[in-house]
């Protein structure tokens, strides 16, 4: 049966007449199911690599702890990549915003983050549309409700209707389910999705998540406005220098190791974790991979978060989390194989690094597009 979005937006503003900090969310994943998929991950062949037993993208901020542990990792000034990106972000949005045609728009961010960034896009947005409405999606209810809490600190936000999504995105069926319910609560209307702080960047199968956001969530009227982090060229030296910045920060270092920590038993040794940079398929990125390695000498039982035991080998290797910088080549060929078109770009290089970000907004081709964009930031 289809609900009226009125019907959401009812709710959520009964929710806030009660002056408590009530969120609002659909659940589209089993619980049991995730938390099975995690376990199987874990249990993996023997690597000592980092390409066996691993924790993939999503479930590094599942729950609570991980969760925190990214929003403290966000703010440490020893983590440039996140440091950067935040800081320099209103600019490059600013430029990206001035080419936004169409409309009026939804927003969907896929990966919100701590939402900062949702809250500088939405502060643009939702003045000149007031039937604009807000979806952030992820894996982490407790993330979605952190990203929700960011946009509703600023006061002419307050009203906005929000409609966070627990939702592994990085799985097709879920894309089309989504697309589903977002043709039930909005229509026909334009939406912008967002995909930032090189969130592609941590998935296996990059490119097939691309390609599947593309061909199965955007239509010809919607946007997306892609994040990614970036390399002047991929050598092993400049992936050396890429491990070192992720070595770097504390912050970054406990986050990584959250997810094992409060889904096993494993008392974590900060030695046992390395930072190992790669050339990613020759020229098309260099990649990142943090990776915790049984250095005891001995084979190690370990307690899963489904109470079953693990036996972790000497060398053997858990992979906790996996990040990229793409060279331009390999970008382009990548937005290409998703049938993505260019619209706007705005590079960025970190001050004092080799690296930096790109912040594109793309599109499918086609859709009905006025001749000038909807709004002019320097108004």
């Amino acid at each position: 049966m289809s609900a009226e979005p009125e019907t959401y937006d009812s709710l959520e503003a009964a929710l806030k007449q009660t002056g408590f900090a009530w969120s609002l969310c659909l659940v589209g994943e089993d619980q049991a199911n995730q938390l099975a998929a995690l376990t199987n991950d874990l249990r993996r062949p023997f690597s000592n690599s980092g390409d066996g037993k691993r924790i993939v993208s999503g479930f590094s901020y599942w729950g609570a702890e991980p969760t925190y542990a990214w929003a403290r990792a966000c703010g440490d000034p020893l983590y440039p990549v996140m440091r950067e990106s935040i800081r320099s972000f209103p600019q490059r949005w600013r430029s990206g915003a001035s080419k936004l045609e169409g409309g009026p728009w939804h927003y969907v961010s896929l990966g919100p983050g701590t939402g900062e960034k949702d809250r500088i896009i939405l502060a643009t947005l939702a003045p000149r549309m007031p039937d604009l409405r807000y979806m952030p999606v992820d894996m982490s209810t407790e993330m979605l409700q952190t990203s929700a809490r960011e946009v509703s600190r600023d006061p002419n936000l307050d009203e906005l209707p929000i409609l966070p999504v627990q939702l592994d995105f990085s799985l097709g069926e879920s894309v089309t389910n989504f697309r589903g319910l977002l043709d039930v609560l909005i229509g026909d209307a334009p939406v912008l999705f967002s995909l930032l702080g090189n969130t592609l960047a941590n998935f296996d199968e990059d490119s097939r998540l691309l390609a599947d956001l593309a061909g199965n969530l955007l239509r010809p009227d919607d946007r997306l406005l892609l994040e990614v982090a970036t390399a002047p060229d991929v050598t092993p030296a400049l992936a050396g220098r890429a491990a070192d910045e992720y070595r770097g920060s504390g912050a970054f270092c406990n986050f990584v190791t959250s997810a094992l920590l409060h889904r096993t038993d494993l008392t974590i040794d900060m030695d046992a974790v390395s930072f190992e940079g790669a050339v990613e398929n020759g020229e098309r990125a260099i990649v990142v991979k943090m990776i915790y390695r049984n250095i005891t000498g001995e084979t190690m039982r370990v307690v899963l978060g489904d109470r079953s035991l693990l036996t972790f080998a000497p060398d053997d290797t858990i992979r906790l989390h996996m990040t990229r910088k793409y060279s331009e080549h390999g970008l382009q060929r990548m937005l290409a194989g998703a049938g993505l078109q260019t619209l706007e770009t705005h590079p960025w290089k970190y001050k004092d690094s080799t690296f930096g970000l790109n912040l594109l907004l793309l599109g499918t081709g086609g859709g009905s597009r006025v001749s000038h964009p909807i709004f002019d930031l320097d108004r």
